[in-house]
């Protein structure tokens, strides 16, 4: 977010906003996000694989001690 007293700030009359248009879009932006995240999410559960526990392994484990 900008500060009034940044340079590059430009202030924008009131009369001059749209706020339908800028609430269509940071909708878009916080969807565009949060598909970007599940498909993140989705790619992380097929490239990670729990690792699996034998019984048999357990078992042998508690004979030895």
């Amino acid at each position: 977010m900008k500060s009034i007293l940044d340079p590059s700030f430009c202030y924008t009359p009131s009369a001059n906003t749209n706020l339908k248009k800028t609430f269509a879009r940071i909708r878009r932006e916080q969807h565009r996000q949060n598909d970007a995240q599940a498909r993140a999410d989705a790619e992380i559960k097929t490239k990670v694989l729990p690792i699996q526990r034998t019984r048999a392994v357990a078992s042998d484990q508690s004979q030895a001690v």
